[in-house]
């Protein structure tokens, strides 16, 4: 038994006995310690009154579910008068598993989803969900954004084809989330600026969003010192959004061969390969309009590329904005850049964008597929959160 009390290394406790089938190990464990240490005084007693049987599950053997028996100890403290179950280090009380095998099925549920975890566990949904939820929780920083300059904000759908949204809160400087808000309100995320500690918000110097003025107005009354900039990455997206309408009004005018022109136009023409090269070519060749639009597009990107001060930034942006109004393009675009041009030009400042967004957006795509969907949305949050802890 020597080689299973070597393998389980639990202070304080020996196998004495083991027994095998075709899936299962299960190991009878035998205490060596002479008293239990009282867990509210800290003295120790001998005085035993009951022992009382516990089986737990704990990591599996030569691929094998493993389950301890043994006995806890009741004691009574002749200092505090009072009766304890001994604490123990590997199991929590009242729990069926030990802490190391929780533990890994809240990593294996990290990776994976709570119903394929249970059924190589041989364990039910609800049991694995319990412990990926106590595990995650007992894992949450009480102060995650605690030292941090700069906020992202964004929004992510609940679930695809429905109109609905939450608010999810980005520490841009580590780009992992902190938060995520049900619903996306300007009242549910000013009470979230309210709620969070004064020594973390006034350390708080950039708060980056999309354009949605709810936010906006929110972090201009809750966090009046930090400076607000708008994510160029969604500029960039109302211009290419106009190209795009352009390019399918006019796209009966081009030839067959320059019809395929969605990626060559909107693409970042530095990137395209030579296909789409040729592509952008020929529209250029049949038609002068989506030509002048590209060309207007790039210049648009290029602003955003050059190292400009606020001022320098500023005035290229305010020429593009007379060029595309000269062209008679971009009209959308133009409007929207006029509403949030302050905002806008403070990239220029840090050059601050919800860059890391894109990624954790796309492992939160995966966390729902994998899921099905969300019922619980306290459930949801700690998963988003928890799968980058």
């Amino acid at each position: 038994m020597e080689i299973f009390s070597n393998i389980l290394d639990i202070k304080g406790f020996r196998v004495i006995h083991a027994e095998v089938d075709d899936t299962t190990l299960s190991l009878s464990l035998k205490c060596e310690t002479e008293h239990g240490i009282c867990p509210h005084c800290g003295v120790a007693s001998q005085q035993v009154r009951v022992w009382s049987p516990r089986l737990v599950r704990d990591l599996p053997i030569s691929g094998k579910a493993c389950y301890l028996a043994f006995e806890t100890r009741y004691c009574d403290c002749a200092t505090c008068h009072t009766t304890f179950a001994e604490p123990l280090d590997f199991v929590e009380a009242k729990r069926d598993d030990t802490i190391r095998y929780e533990i890994a099925i809240f990593e294996q549920v990290r990776q994976t989803t709570a119903t394929y975890v249970a059924e190589r566990e041989d364990l039910t949904d609800k049991g694995v969900t319990r412990i990926f939820l106590r595990q995650a929780k007992a894992r949450l920083p009480e102060q995650p954004f605690l030292g941090g300059k700069k906020l992202g904000i964004d929004e992510i759908a609940e679930r695809k084809g429905r109109k609905a949204y939450d608010l999810i809160l980005y520490h841009l400087e580590t780009g992992k989330p902190l938060d995520v808000l049900e619903n996306r309100t300007q009242a549910e995320l000013m009470a979230y600026f309210d709620r969070l500690p004064a020594e973390m918000t006034r350390n708080i110097e950039e708060v980056c969003i999309d354009m949605w003025r709810p936010d906006a107005t929110a972090v201009t009354e809750k966090l009046s010192h930090a400076t607000l900039v708008t994510d160029r990455f969604h500029v960039m997206k109302a211009v290419n959004q106009d190209l795009k309408s352009l390019k399918n009004t006019l796209k009966h005018e081009l030839p067959d061969d320059a019809k395929a022109c969605h990626y060559p136009l909107l693409k970042n023409e530095p990137d395209l390969n030579d296909t789409q090269q040729e592509i952008l070519d020929k529209v250029y060749e049949a038609s002068p309009q989506p030509k002048e639009a590209h060309q207007l597009k790039e210049e648009f990107r290029e602003i955003f590329d050059t190292n400009y001060t606020v001022e320098q930034g500023g005035q290229a942006l305010q020429g593009w904005i007379g060029n595309a109004e000269k062209a008679g393009l971009f009209s959308e675009a133009v409007k929207t850049i006029k509403n949030w041009f302050d905002s806008i030009v403070n990239y220029f400042l840090h050059r601050t964008t919800n860059g890391p967004a894109e990624g954790i957006n796309n492992k939160i795509k995966v966390i729902k597929r994998m899921a099905y969907g969300f019922r619980n949305f306290a459930n949801f949050r700690l998963r988003i959160v928890a799968a980058f802890l």
